[in-house]
């Protein structure tokens, strides 16, 4: 082998190490670059803003860049998650009854369903269903306390039901009050909100109320309710 070829080996050698520490100095600079931006995308992007659609559901508009857009919009999901579940469990005859109460149950937790079987049990929807009854809420307002994790909400209204065959109909005034939980988005629970501890009372309403349902009533004087 050529003496000279010999000499230059240490010099190539030293090339290619500095060649190969130069390479992975990129790649680790690479790899930070996308984890900090990747980081960076998550935080800005993954929260939206929600708009309401006509049924009442969730869509996504755009991102939001903080925690008060975030609070913000959530107040106007919460309203309409209560509005929501209001109509589809009060609001039915005795053909829409069964297919309403499902899709509500899916807004509520466990004192929804204890309530739902308290009204089976007396008979509620027997006679919804054997004296061709409608039943339906109006809902005057609605407040709520979006400032304390759970959400606390109330609602004032008058329940309304009459003969689909005759001219005859009662109504009577309403008072629920429940919490309101942050839970996964779902399709048949959009807002991604579920109500508990729900309590509520109406005239007619007395034995199928929470008290049968694992809860006690606690009658609260009306303030000035935010309207719906």
């Amino acid at each position: 082998m050529d003496l000279k070829k010999l000499r230059e080996i240490p010099s190539t050698y030293s090339l290619v190490k500095k060649a190969l520490f130069l390479s992975f100095f990129i790649t680790v600079i690479a790899i930070v670059s996308s984890g900090i931006w990747a980081v960076y995308v998550s935080k800005v992007f993954t929260k939206k803003i929600y708009v309401l659609t006509e049924k009442g559901q969730a869509a996504i508009a755009n991102s939001m860049n903080n925690d008060q857009d975030y609070e913000n919009y959530r107040l106007p999901e919460i309203k309409n998650h209560i509005k929501v579940f209001h109509r589809l469990f009060f609001g039915y005859d005795q053909f829409s009854y069964d297919k309403n109460i499902n899709e509500a149950l899916y807004l509520i937790g466990n004192s929804g369903k204890q309530l739902y079987l308290s009204l089976k049990a007396n008979g509620h929807f027997a006679r919804i269903q054997s004296q061709n009854l409608v039943q339906k809420l109006d809902i005057d307002s609605i407040k709520v306390n979006d400032k304390e994790y759970p959400y606390h909400a109330s609602v004032y209204g008058k329940l309304s039901v009459s003969r689909v065959d005759q001219n005859v109909s009662t109504k009577n005034l309403f008072y629920a009050s429940f919490d309101l939980y942050n839970v996964a988005r779902t399709e048949n629970n959009p807002h991604g909100l579920l109500i508990e501890n729900y309590l509520f009372k109406s005239k007619g309403f007395e034995e199928a109320s929470a008290p049968n349902a694992g809860n006690s009533v606690q009658e609260e004087t009306p303030p000035n309710a935010e309207d719906n």
